[in-house]
């Protein structure tokens, strides 16, 4: 089915294609032959189609480019701000404790011997 759908659109762009090198070649002066004229109408088409695609990557790059970097650094920044709750981590280069760790630890600890 995709392959139908592939050969519609490659048939459709060859069409709408053909069209527009036959308009631009139709503003050329008519002492220019017609095949020279489509010939240098499809070129000059080709180039601003490439043109725009390279630019619109480029676009597409920088901007990705960008927010990688963007969060790059916000993960630099935030590094000390680890999850909170219950998630088991078993990092060892993260081995001190805040305060607010050791309370809850301290709370948790008091609740247990209280059920015992």
């Amino acid at each position: 089915m995709s392959l139908r759908c592939f050969d519609i659109v490659v048939q459709t762009v060859y069409k709408v294609g053909k069209d527009g090198i036959e308009a631009g070649a139709s503003l050329v002066p008519e002492s220019i032959p017609r095949p020279i004229a489509r010939i240098s109408v499809g070129l000059i088409g080709a180039t601003v189609a490439l043109f725009l695609l390279k630019s619109l990557l480029s676009t597409v790059f920088f901007v990705l480019a960008t927010m990688g970097l963007i969060y790059s650094a916000f993960i630099a920044l935030n590094k000390d701000e680890g999850p909170k709750g219950g998630g088991s981590t078993t990092d060892s280069s993260n081995s001190t404790t805040t305060s607010t760790d050791e309370e809850s630890l301290e709370e948790a600890r008091r609740i247990m011997e209280k059920y015992k």
